[in-house]
């Protein structure tokens, strides 16, 4: 992905972390960064959602960051504007709980 290491690095977030907060390990976060394999498409739009940018933005089809639409469900926006305002443990505490209740 031509954006991801700009927007991770613009977050002060690890691949470690974001690999977590996207549910992968850091090896495949780190094969999208590197552009060694690509996302899924949902994976591209739980990305942009959380950086909050269009998925043309995520992949280099424009340089337009602004009037992005996001077609989500507004408890998952609501959610992960949550978690983009915590501090990387209480991330890890929070994404460790969902993992629980998702089994």
């Amino acid at each position: 992905m031509i954006k991801l290491f700009e927007l991770r690095s613009e977050k002060g977030l690890s691949q470690r972390e974001l690999a977590r907060i996207m549910n992968v390990s850091q090896g495949t976060y780190n094969n999208w960064e590197n552009e060694n394999t690509q996302p899924s498409i949902e994976q591209l739009i739980a990305l942009a959602d959380f950086f909050e940018v269009s998925v043309d933005y995520l992949v280099g089809r424009t340089d337009d960051m602004g009037n992005t639409v996001q077609i989500t469900d507004p408890s998952r926006a609501f959610a992960s504007k949550l978690l983009n305002a915590v501090d990387t443990e209480t991330q890890e505490a929070i994404l460790t709980i969902l993992k629980k209740l998702q089994k």
